[in-house]
């Protein structure tokens, strides 16, 4: 992972110039905040040398606008709502989206906030009775993370907050988002075979039902950072009794490296779409499928959207499987799941975000599988989206899958 943390470390370097020029050049998140938001009041202040973007209003819309044309080699693509056509071939050349002008609520970051601050012995109570860590209550300290999953079971009344607005706003943004990942699914069944029938990508259970579908609110945090035991190092010259006390004290306190610092491990998800929204600071990095990495900020009124490990299923190469198959089930309509990773920059506030993961069924076979039997013959077994979340965490490298990246496999952290 060497080569994972090198250019990690190059993202967070400052580098000022001798001979800085009169004005900056916009950074990432300016030129794609501006693209986001462009309008009347606005499109003509910024003196940003971008392509300007077509006006983004909601009546009148012509269908041949093509966002993905409004692009520079360092930001993600802004999507409309109504140019939701445009990501099957978007997500094939980039690991990740921001949609626009999407029918959401605003994202509920206060009850984000509001969970994961409360007292310890309401964080215990909302921990699952058998220990998931998809439902209720979990943290990982040593990453400076906790997050509590919301479960649509019993209308969203348990392991949760004895609070009704926040249930309510929960539930909705829950239920309003799981139907924009469905929607954009949709998106892939449009195209037709050579016989002219309608080519089904997406299975249609995963447009239809809930199935395993939940929602994170996430919290990054230092305050939440727990170093396991570290062996204290005494200080090279201990010239009095404060000047050792104050080294000890010193070793057990964390250090802001890049190894210490809030973060969660590059990996990809499980599912089919995973819809994001974060609050500042920025710390989430996504990688395309040839290794480049794409800061992906939080931009005002637009949703991350990237794409699970089932999409690699759903659109390899017709006949062929990505668990028998590897690179050879990869053609250029193949979506890559999204490898993506989130470090807090050194001396960041706190950072939360909200996770909406759209998941089958467990029961649902999203693949064939061949298997040698002890006979010789070959035969193909069912492969269930529970079975490949379970042998995905016990495989060691499964964790952050990318077919022909190894250098990004293994589960290391960062």
């Amino acid at each position: 992972m060497a080569w994972l943390t090198t250019h990690l470390k190059t993202l967070f370097a400052s580098k000022k110039p001798k001979n800085p020029p009169k004005r900056k050049p916009p950074t990432r998140e300016e030129k794609g905040k501006f693209r986001a938001t462009d309008d009347d009041d606005n499109a003509a202040s910024p003196n940003y040398n971008i392509q300007s973007s077509p006006k983004r209003s909601n009546s009148n819309r012509s269908s041949s606008t093509n966002s993905s044309d409004i692009t520079d080699s360092d930001l993600l693509p802004i999507i409309h709502y109504e140019e939701l056509h445009l990501i099957p071939q978007i997500l094939t050349q980039y690991p990740a989206f921001y949609l626009v002008g999407h029918p959401l609520p605003r994202p509920p970051l206060p009850q984000a906030k509001q969970i994961l601050t409360s007292p310890d012995s309401v964080k215990r109570s909302l921990i699952h009775p058998r220990k998931s860590t998809v439902r209720g209550y979990n943290h990982a300290k040593p990453s400076g993370r906790e997050w509590w999953d919301y479960t649509p079971d019993n209308g969203g009344t348990l392991l949760t907050l004895d609070d009704e607005s926040f249930r309510h706003v929960t539930r909705e943004y829950f239920e309003k988002s799981i139907a924009l990942l469905q929607k954009i699914c949709g998106e892939f069944n449009t195209t037709y075979t050579e016989n002219g029938d309608k080519r089904m990508v997406v299975p249609t259970e995963v447009m239809n039902d809930i199935g395993f579908s939940t929602m994170r609110y996430l919290r990054y945090s230092p305050t939440i950072l727990e170093r396991p035991n570290v062996p204290k190092v005494e200080p090279p010259v201990a010239s009095s009794s404060s000047s050792s006390h104050s080294a000890s004290s010193s070793s057990s306190k964390p250090k802001e490296d890049g190894y210490s610092l809030p973060r969660m491990e590059a990996h990809t998800d499980h599912g089919v779409l995973t819809l994001m929204t974060a609050t500042e600071p920025s710390g989430l990095y996504v990688w395309d499928r040839n290794g480049k990495i794409f800061s992906a900020p939080p931009i005002e009124n637009t949703v991350l959207v990237i794409a699970g490990d089932l999409m690699s299923h759903f659109t390899a190469l017709e006949g062929k499987s990505i668990i028998d198959d590897g690179k050879h089930a990869i053609g250029e309509g193949t979506v890559l799941p999204t490898v993506h990773a989130v470090v807090l920059p050194k001396g960041g506030a706190e950072r939360y975000s909200v996770a909406v993961f759209l998941r089958p069924k467990r029961d649902m076979v999203v693949s064939k599988h061949r298997v040698r039997k002890e006979s010789g013959e070959i035969v193909e077994q069912d492969m269930t989206f529970g079975r490949w979340a379970e042998e995905k965490g016990q495989i060691r490298g499964r964790r952050c899958w990318m077919v022909g990246q190894e250098r990004l496999s293994g589960g290391q952290e960062l």
